[in-house]
Order: structure tokens, then sequence, then C-alpha cells
């Protein structure tokens, strides 16, 4: 519990305010071990293959988050940030970005992905020490990126997520989720310089505009957001000049460039 707890006071930096001003709770659902999989609506693929797991899930009490973060009960596990891997750190915050998430934005895969990325990656620097993850991504050629336009329709046809890097490893190397994680980055990156902000200034502006949306999903989503910023709508679905951009500033950070 000590991991989940760290974890959620390093996104309290943000200072993000939320929606009505409110100050939800944290809600942790504890589920048996042998049917955790099944409990927590994680794909049958997943219960074959790993003995424990946790995601966000729908949080039922009133003064919580949109979601509360479901766990099997052997990850109750005695464990602090100094003690454990880069990877795990990741992609604990990722999950715990999620639940964060959830008060500005429900029902996007390849934002919330993106979004989920960022937070911990490039919000909280952890980019900056996750050296394998830096060094996959700073090799990646334009074709391994997807467009979001191509995101958008691998997560209608429920093919999001299904093209590894690395056999086994974290959603931090898959494909789609580096895609979305450039897409996001490079948007807080012109975000930051359009209107010369900070990066954590950049996400609560973000968060500002996907708060404010007239519950567009998917490319009309996509179109808000340009319509927003003052950006080609275009160049945000179609092209992958933010994702280029980020690409380009990750490749600066393990060549040791300011």
């Amino acid at each position: 519990m000590i991991l989940i707890d760290d974890g959620l006071k390093m996104l309290d930096r943000l200072e993000l305010k939320y929606p009505a001003n409110s100050k939800p709770t944290l809600y942790i659902y504890i589920v048996p071990d042998d049917n955790f999989a099944e409990l927590l609506g994680m794909p049958t693929l997943y219960a074959k293959n790993k003995s424990k797991g946790g995601k966000p899930v729908v949080c039922y009490d009133l003064d919580g988050f949109t979601f509360a973060y479901g766990l099997s009960q052997n990850c109750l596990e005695n464990k602090e940030f100094s003690n454990i891997k880069i990877d795990y750190l990741e992609n604990q915050l990722h999950e715990l970005s999620h639940i964060v998430l959830g008060q500005f934005l429900v029902g996007n895969q390849v934002l919330s992905e993106g979004i989920a990325e960022v937070l911990p990656l490039y919000i909280l620097n952890l980019e900056q020490d996750f050296e394998e993850h830096r060094q996959i991504v700073s090799n990646l050629k334009e074709s391994d990126i997807y467009s979001i336009k191509e995101l958008l329709n691998k997560q209608r046809e429920g093919l999001y997520g299904n093209d590894s890097v690395i056999p086994n490893s974290t959603c931090s190397f898959r494909l789609s989720y580096i895609s979305s994680y450039l897409f996001i980055r490079g948007l807080l990156e012109t975000i930051e310089e359009k209107y010369s902000l900070t990066s954590i200034e950049a996400i609560k502006t973000f968060f500002g505009i996907l708060k404010s949306n007239r519950g567009y999903g998917n490319e009309f989503l996509i179109y808000d957001i340009a319509d927003a910023l003052e950006l080609s709508q275009d160049k945000l679905l179609i092209e992958k000049s933010m994702q280029l951009k980020a690409l380009d500033s990750i490749k600066k950070l393990e060549n040791g460039e300011k």
C-alpha cells in the first residue's frame, strides 16, 4: 500500500483543480487472487499469463474518484519506490494517472493512454531515468509511429495495443501506447511554446479543454482540441507532426542535448 500512497502523492504535486472544486478520495477495491482477472474485467489472456494485477475500475463510493483502483490481493506487498524497478514504478503511476484523468475524460482510449503515459514520463520526468524506454523510442522510425486517425481505427477494431516492441513487457513498450504518448507530449510542448507555460501548466490547460468539450468523441474530440488551440485539425488527426516533435525531444534527451 505504501507504493500506491506514494504514487498518488507524486501526482498530487501537479496540484490539479478537479471539477466543482471536489477533493475525491482514492478507493482501493481488493479482490481474491484466484479470479482477479474476471472480477477486474481483464482480458482472458491476461489471466493466463499473470498471477496478479490491478487496473482502474468503476468507483461505487460517492465521495471518490470516477474510478477506484482494483487490485488482486497478492499485489498488497510492502514495497517502496526506492526498492522497485523503474518499469514497475512507471506502470503503477500509469494506472494511477488513469484514475486522475477520469475526472476530466472518460471513454477515449487513444487520448487516455497517451495522458496516462505522459504524466509519469514527461510531467514527472521519469523518462530521464527510464533508459530502456528512452532508447527504444529514440530508435523508432516515422513509419513505426501511428497517426491519431490510425490509432482511432485500431481502437474501433479492438486492435489498440496489439503491437509490442518487447514481448512480455509493460504497455509502455507497445507502439500504440508509444504513439499516443508522443502525440500528447508533442501537444503539450506546443501548448508550452504557444502560451509560455511550464509543463504542469500545460497539462492543466489541456485538462481544462478536455473537461469543457461538448461531449465529442473520437475524431470530433480531436477537432475540438484543434479548434481550442487554434491548430489545424488535419495536423492533429492525420499528420504525425506532434508525435515527431516529441520524438525529437526524446532523441535530444537520449543524446544529452538540451
